[in-house]
């Protein structure tokens, strides 16, 4: 069957981590981590199934207790450090078109790193999506810096990452730098399946802020996130 104008969420979430130990169901905030992704995915009813791709059982399991579902366990290929999210999705694509001959309108790829994106930042991207029927949206972060600002290190010397612009340029007239932010991933099946990235040429950005762009890959970002959560809690409204 097909999905018609549906969007599937596939949240991918395995048991191996290194930077934070079993990193998808460590507490944050009285829950585990994975449970604010599927949350958000449920409460913003644009997406018509929340799916966890895990190669855990232990995962699996919550995952369901929160309300996702899970319909396969992934294979043990798929859960190594080298292998990129974008197969992940590819694969539950396969084979949710292989058992279910199901191909939804869209695909939506939420990190269980990126907590405390809102289910608003979800109906955002999915109307971006729907409204420009776009190929891919993908969520950024407006990084508050210039071509100009731009420096990396050789060594102690700092090279110019864009020597052609101006160093004296007022920031007025130029164009605001984004950065991907790892949140919201959307784009259409085929589209993934042919470009084998959410990344292509004619990808829309969808702008979040820097307070729920928060990435957890290392233990102080599980910290900030923490504190986050602290000051702002209870974090059940949609208005913060």
């Amino acid at each position: 069957m097909s999905g018609n104008n549906e969007i599937v969420c596939i949240i991918p979430a395995r048991g191996g981590s290194k930077g934070i130990p079993g990193k998808n169901l460590v507490n944050l905030g009285g829950k585990p981590l994975l449970a604010w992704s599927i949350e958000a995915a449920l409460k913003s009813n644009v997406v018509a199934r929340v799916i966890v791709s895990t190669d855990s059982e232990e995962i699996a399991k919550v995952a369901r207790q929160w309300g996702a579902e899970v319909p396969c366990i992934r294979p043990n290929e798929l859960a190594n450090d080298d292998i990129h999210a974008i197969h992940v999705i590819l694969h539950m694509l396969e084979w949710l078109k292989r058992e279910e001959a199901y191909v939804p309108a869209g695909a939506m790829m939420l990190l269980p790193t990126s907590p405390l994106r809102r289910a608003s930042d979800i109906q955002g991207a999915a109307k971006l999506f729907h409204d420009h029927h776009a190929s891919s949206v993908v969520s950024v972060v407006d990084l508050g810096k210039y071509m100009t600002n731009l420096r990396y290190l050789d060594g102690d010397k700092l090279v110019r990452v864009a020597p052609e612009e101006n160093p004296n340029a007022q920031r007025q007239g130029l164009k605001k730098l984004h950065s991907v932010n790892g949140s919201i991933f959307l784009a259409r099946p085929d589209i993934l399946q042919r470009a084998g990235t959410f990344h292509v040429d004619d990808a829309l950005g969808f702008v979040m802020d820097n307070m729920h762009s928060i990435d957890i890959n290392a233990p102080d970002d599980l910290t900030l996130a923490s504190k986050f959560c602290e000051a702002f809690e209870p974090w059940k409204s949609d208005k913060e």
